[in-house]
């Protein structure tokens, strides 16, 4: 995505400056730490007289005093804030002293300001000066924001409360923020200048971009611990993580789109549900360790790596540090925490793709922008959505438009190809009934739901316009203090999220943040912050950009916090329905030894079926099942006691064992190793432990 106009970059405050940024992706030096903006123009008539002086400077004496008390109780003495928070419960006696408190704070403040006022005016100075060093310290009013939104219990659980008061919080801060740099005191900008001036400039000329690829490697090798931790822990599911690996087997054995774990007699039928070629793109590091670890890993790598591509996209049009604001904004955004670590999913890799893509096109790298278009195109058949709306904004917007042409003509071609011929051809599947709330009386299918689309948007939008998707946007634009949404043409980035989550009327995860379709979102939300940051710096100067530039950050380190991966909180943190748990207790670690060992009595290329959590651990063969849908032709059965709370798993291993078509061979804990034929001498005491 781009924007003609945003392609403009500010002037260099310098000649210094204006040669560096003739390469648009070197930083300038002097753009590292740029000085704040000039001050500006002359006053409105009114703003310099003596008593607006005053009044402003005194109540923004008062506003920070008050401020600094108040941050100063529910920082280091409150231990009732969370409580305070939830339900406004607190002892009279400390409400009392809060508020006495945060009064006789502002009182000395105020004094304080107009003593200030009476010294300078006795001096013969301009009492303005006294209101900028206010204005410049104004941000601290948010002070007792800080101890409030950074306590997680008093959040737990009440999404509908975080987001509005992290929202609100960021656009205020934002507004003082803009004010701050707008009315900085000569003073503080020569210090600024000085500070810059004595800095080793090609130390930190690059500091962003390494910055940037300290925080993708972090980001990786973070999230690939834990998320291969928490495989250990059997916490992950045939669907999907099992059903991703079992696919990408099978075709590195020459089943293409061939899944027993789907279909079970109709393996070759898979290609009705997915298209997952991208698969094709892990399959050189997978065929060297075939285990679901890989594809755990290799999904956590490229969330990081999407860091990088955004970061370049941003440099061309803003500073480098807003820009690496930007790229470290991705990788706090909590959906994408959440859908990180809910298996593994092509849509959830497929994000930085599609920043790399739209970067290559934009700088003109065309050798990359080839093998990226490409691969994203393929990777899933939900992606040509997405670049077909991209293309479509480079086309329109004057910025590559013959190359916008054919991104969106291309995409469009093969969606269309792909979606309602070949993936028709190969059966039929579910997933059409998510969206059957839009199907036409007596029609069915994605043709049924592009024909209401077409003839009666009002219908759709009632459709879309419900509660917990409008909760579900909430989710989605406060990390990003609603950016995308403050130009019009940004909402071009809202068209491929609202085609593939909001649309759908019969399924619920698609519009929950802690699943992977939010990813549908994520790479098109940060294009847009890009632009419009950018926008802001055109329209209304860098400080403008600046300060939105430091609501971003805000609402980002809020969020990020009581949501986010990073704390590492099990009570706050959820991939998909469940919360996520970062320790690894004695318990999980001899139940994974046990299960390696009956897996380790499996023949290479056994057929075998499995239930939900253990499934993911020996789907890399040929003919893999899960017990969900029975043994099926299956050889081998590995179960344990702990994974039949699944509706149709416990009768279907029942009926196997009490059938005496499969005898227990071993046991291990509450795992054990069935084998069809075996004898059946042990299948009446594990019926009777396993009370099946």
């Amino acid at each position: 995505m781009t924007d003609r106009a945003s392609d403009e970059v500010a002037p260099p405050a310098d000649p210094a400056a204006a040669e560096a940024s003739r390469a648009p992706d070197s930083p300038s030096e002097a753009a590292v730490l740029e000085p704040p903006p000039a001050p500006p123009g002359p006053d409105v008539a009114g703003l310099t007289h003596p008593v607006g002086v005053a009044g402003r400077s005194v109540a923004l004496a008062f506003g920070l005093g008050a401020a600094l008390v108040a941050w100063i109780q529910l920082t280091f003495q409150a231990k009732w804030v969370a409580r305070f928070v939830i339900e406004n419960d607190v002892a009279s006696d400390a409400r009392m002293l809060l508020l006495k408190s945060m009064g006789v704070g502002g009182a000395i403040a105020a004094a304080a300001a107009v003593a200030a006022i009476v010294w300078v005016r006795r001096r013969g100075g301009d009492a303005r000066a006294v209101e900028r060093w206010l204005w410049l310290c104004s941000p601290l009013v948010l002070l007792p924001a800080v101890p409030i939104l950074f306590r997680w219990r008093a959040w737990k659980d009440r999404h509908a409360q975080l987001l509005p008061a992290v929202l609100v919080t960021a656009l205020v801060f934002e507004l003082f923020f803009h004010r701050a740099l707008v009315e900085a005191p000569e003073r503080a900008r020569a210090a600024w200048r000085w500070l810059g001036a004595r800095l080793r400039w090609r130390v930190l000329r690059h500091a962003p971009l390494v910055t940037v690829l300290l925080g993708s490697a972090g980001y990786g090798a973070l999230t690939g611990f834990y998320t291969v931790r928490w495989h250990h822990k059997l916490q992950t599911h045939m669907f999907d993580l099992g059903i991703n690996t079992h696919l990408l087997f099978a075709s590195l054995h020459g089943k293409h789109m061939w899944s027993t774990l789907v279909f079970p007699k109709e393996p070759e039928k898979y290609l009705a549900n997915h298209a997952k070629f991208g698969q094709y793109l892990l399959a050189p590091i997978f065929a060297v360790f075939p285990r679901a670890e890989v594809l755990l890993i290799a999904q956590c790598v490229m969330l990081g790596l999407g860091a990088i591509p955004l970061f370049l996209f941003a440099r061309r049009r803003l500073p480098p540090w807003v820009a690496a604001l930007v790229a470290l904004g991705w990788l706090c955004w909590y959906p994408m925490h959440a859908a990180n670590f809910y298996e593994v999913n092509y849509i959830t890799m497929a994000g930085s793709l599609v920043l790399a893509t739209v970067w290559a096109a934009d700088a003109g790298r065309w050798i990359w922008f080839g093998i990226l278009f490409f691969w994203t195109l393929v990777f899933r058949e939900d992606m040509p959505i997405g670049l077909a709306i991209v293309g479509t904004v480079f086309w329109l917007s004057g910025r590559r438009p013959k190359l916008g042409l054919f991104m969106a003509v291309v995409s469009t071609l093969w969606f269309g190809f792909l979606r309602f011929h070949w993936m028709e051809e190969a059966g039929d599947w579910w997933f059409p009934s998510m969206y059957k709330g839009l199907w036409p009386p007596g029609e069915t299918g994605f043709r049924s739901v592009l024909k209401t689309l077409l003839s009666n948007p009002y219908f759709v939008l009632d459709k879309i316009w419900e509660r917990d998707k409008a909760w579900y946007l909430m989710h989605l634009l406060v990390p990003v203090a609603f950016l995308p949404a403050r130009r019009w043409w940004a909402w071009a980035a809202f068209v491929p999220g609202t085609i593939l989550t909001l649309l759908a009327t019969d399924y619920r995860p698609l519009t929950m943040f802690t699943f992977q379709y939010v990813m549908h979102w994520a790479p098109y939300l940060f294009l847009a912050t890009v632009l419009v940051l950018a926008a802001l710096a055109r329209d209304q100067g860098q400080a403008r950009m600046r300060a939105g530039a430091a609501a971003l950050v805000l609402a980002t380190a809020a969020t990020t916090y009581n949501l986010g991966v990073f704390p590492q909180r099990t009570e706050t943190f959820k991939g998909g329905y469940f919360p996520i748990g970062f320790e690894y207790t004695e318990e999980e670690r001899t139940r994974y030894r046990q299960l390696r060992e009956l897996i380790a009595l499996l023949p290479a290329d056994a057929s075998v079926a499995a239930t939900e959590n253990s499934g993911p651990h020996l789907v890399s063969r040929l003919y893999a099942f899960t017990m969900r849908n029975g043994p099926q032709t299956a050889d081998w059965i590995v179960a344990s006691s702990r994974e039949l709370g699944l509706e149709k798993t416990r009768p279907t291993l029942k009926e196997a064992v009490s059938s005496g078509r499969f005898g227990v061979v071993e046991r291990r804990g509450d795992f054990a190793l069935f084998r069809r034929g075996h004898d059946t001498a042990g299948n009446a005491q594990l019926i009777a432990d396993w009370k099946l």
